[in-house]
Parts: structure tokens; C-alpha cells; sequence
């Protein structure tokens, strides 16, 4: 059975992200669902939380379109990254790095970024749910560096050999630092429209569903340092 409360805004949301985000939590413990829930009743520019139990009435809120951001745990498994619709934009919670990588690279439907279970303070969950509303990928430095490591050592060769332009290179460097096109745009000094065109063209080449998949890919080809 899903509940929602209604959390009122309380400070202004980051750079880019909705003036308030509509956040579906689906996380099917009980304990991690309170503790989640106390968290986010103080997360400001967050307007409005749904929590659910299972897939089914997580798929429901989300048909509505109004959801920005799911919120699940690593437990939820593949079937949890299968069903985000609507334009809304995957959070996972992990308790540690293990498994990570599989769920950037080989899931069906990658998340759009990671939070550490250690880390689930205010702050962190705030900074985490406006930059994933944003459209940016958000990875904590630990984890990261865990992922860029792991790609150096397992992979001898590049599994994209895509050739890039200088300013594609400049670009994906952009994204790896979890810039959205917009911002993306006001660094290179081109238009939205032509940054969109630059990710768009970066998804292709590197044979990426998503801007998060293409960071990867772009770790693992050596095109990020």
C-alpha cells in the first residue's frame, strides 16, 4: 500500500534542478523505509514523496509523469531499474561499491546515480536528489574513483574505440564531471540545442542508452582521463 506526504519547501534547490522534485521511493524494508523517511521530511525543495512496496505500485506513480526522481535501494534488483517511465530519473542506495559496476554497464535500464548507504545524511540526500532531478550523474568521489579504478585495471583495451572530435572530447570530459547540457553548453560557449546535439552524438559513438552508460563507456575506451 502506498502513502505519500507532502514536505514543505524549506531552502531554494540546486543550480538546474526543478524549483521542487517529486520524489517515488520504493524500497520494500520497513526499517530503511522510516529511516528514509524521517531524512527526507526535512530535505528541502523536496515537494511531495510516494512509498511503495513493490514494482507494481511504483510503476503506477510513475505512469503519472509527475515523479522526478525513484528512489530505490540495490536490493530492488534489475526489476526496480526496469521501471522507471515518465522522465523520471533513477537513485539507488548501495551499502557499498560491490556491485556497482554491473549496474552502470550491464543493466537493462542504468541508474542516473548512486547514493552510499554511509553517507545518507541530510545534506548528502539533498545534494543527491536535485543533482539526479537536474539531469546530472551523481557518483560519491569515493565510488567514483573505485569505478575509474576498476576500469583501468580489468580492461586492457578499449570496449568503445569510438573516435571522438576535439570538441566531443571537450564535452565528455564535461559530462564525466556530471555537468547537465545546459551547463555543458555555458562552458563551451554554444547553445543548449548544440550541447544536446554533442551528448546526443557521444551516446551514439560510445553505443550508450544514456549519459551515465557513456561516462562508463568513456572511462573503460581510455577518453577519460
Amino acid at each position: 500500500m502506498a502513502n505519500a506526504d507532502s514536505i514543505h519547501h524549506t531552502a531554494g534547490p540546486a543550480a538546474g534542478a526543478p524549483a521542487s522534485v517529486v520524489v517515488a521511493v520504493l524500497i520494500g524494508n520497513e526499517v530503511t523505509r522510516r529511516g528514509l523517511e524521517s531524512i527526507l521530511n526535512d530535505v528541502p525543495g523536496v515537494a511531495e514523496v510516494t512509498y511503495h512496496q513493490d514494482v507494481a505500485e511504483a510503476q503506477t506513480s510513475l505512469a503519472t509523469g509527475r515523479v522526478d526522481v525513484l528512489l530505490v535501494t540495490s536490493s530492488a534488483g534489475r526489476a526496480a531499474l526496469s521501471v522507471a517511465g515518465g522522465g523520471a530519473r533513477i537513485l539507488v542506495l548501495v551499502d557499498d561499491g560491490s556491485g556497482v559496476q554491473e549496474l552502470f554497464g550491464t543493466a537493462a535500464r542504468p541508474p542516473d546515480g548512486i547514493v552510499l548507504l554511509a553517507d545518507l545524511t541530510l545534506d548528502g540526500l539533498a545534494e543527491a536528489l536535485h543533482r539526479t532531478a537536474s539531469g546530472q550523474v551523481h557518483v560519491p568521489d569515493q565510488l567514483a574513483r573505485e569505478l575509474m579504478e576498476q576500469a583501468r585495471t580489468e580492461l586492457s583495451t578499449p570496449a568503445y574505440p569510438a573516435r571522438l572530435t576535439a570538441r566531443e572530447r571537450e564535452a565528455m570530459g564535461l559530462m564525466a564531471e556530471g555537468m547537465s547540457n545546459k551547463q555543458i553548453a555555458g562552458r563551451l560557449g554554444i547553445s543548449s540545442h548544440g550541447a544536446k546535439r554533442l551528448v546526443a552524438s557521444l551516446m551514439l559513438k560510445l553505443g550508450s542508452p544514456n549519459r551515465t552508460a557513456a561516462v562508463v563507456n568513456a572511462i573503460k575506451s581510455g577518453l577519460v582521463p
